[in-house]
């Protein structure tokens, strides 16, 4: 191992974001930080009309992008996973769920769009009805920096978004998940 003469950090793989350094062996280290591809719209207190959540994600690249996507309900403070179903260009994805709640794991063809459909639990007594979605996917590649676009929406039983329950792409968040 080299050892350096400067007074930094790069010979013990220490990583600190927005440090200017002067040592030429941390300038020009291969290890670089991994931008993060994880997304959350935050809370969300549910319309009290909204009876399904639906999260449209579209892969605009000319590759294939794999996204895990979550829908927690709030409510019980236990962030459980809500029922999903999976459209993949309109066509239903009934193979992907197992009965149980569980994150999507699905690779998005090229050029393709996933809808999701979740369903609140209990949604005829919403004590505290706050939910979240989620969406997650590898670091790398980033190319495009956006691969796929997502939005939600919260709507009704007649298929009307609901006031307070739409999130666009541009208003999630990026997150951190550790």
């Amino acid at each position: 191992m080299i050892k350096s003469s400067c007074n930094c950090d790069c010979d013990k793989k220490i990583i600190r974001l927005n440090k200017v350094s002067s040592c030429p062996i941390c300038s020009s280290s291969p290890f670089q930080p991994r931008v993060p591809n994880d997304f959350t719209t935050g809370a969300i207190w549910r319309n009290p009309a909204t009876e399904m959540i639906v999260v449209t994600l579209l892969n605009k690249t000319d590759t294939p992008q794999t996204v895990t996507m979550s829908v927690l309900d709030w409510q019980s403070c236990s962030q459980e996973e809500m029922p999903k179903e999976a459209f993949l260009c309109g066509e239903s994805l009934p193979s992907l769920f197992n009965g149980a709640p569980t994150p999507l794991i699905f690779t998005i063809p090229a050029k393709k769009l996933l809808t999701v459909h979740a369903t609140p639990q209990n949604a005829w007594q919403p004590v505290d009805p706050v939910y979240e979605v989620l969406i997650m996917f590898p670091p790398d590649p980033i190319t495009p920096p956006d691969p796929i676009i997502f939005n939600t929406w919260g709507i009704n039983n007649t298929g009307v978004p609901q006031e307070g329950n739409t999130v666009l792409h541009h208003q999630f968040q990026r997150a951190i998940f550790i």
